[in-house]
């Protein structure tokens, strides 16, 4: 016997898959960063960060990347940001 119910789709199914992997950033090398103007740390997460977020940083929930990305690179390029990190 075969189960007919519907398979809910993942949100990240509607985008092309990734290009590139991007590297991690250890937890020592961010935290020494988060004073830097050169660095920019990107909270995705979409509803869940009531518990609280790193100061300085811009939410921007992963599922707006792809429609968005020309419009953050252009304001990373013109703020002198040099790396995004992006956590959740």
């Amino acid at each position: 016997m075969t189960d007919n119910t519907p398979q809910k789709a993942n949100w990240h199914d509607a985008f092309p898959a990734p290009k590139l992997t991007a590297p991690i950033l250890p937890r020592e090398a961010a935290l020494s960063s988060l004073s830097s103007p050169d660095l920019l740390l990107v909270d995705v997460r979409r509803t869940d960060f009531e518990g609280g977020t790193i100061r300085g940083s811009l939410n921007l929930p992963a599922h707006s990347f792809y429609m968005n990305r020309a419009i953050l690179y252009d304001l990373c390029k013109r703020a002198g940001v040099k790396k995004i990190a992006f956590y959740c």
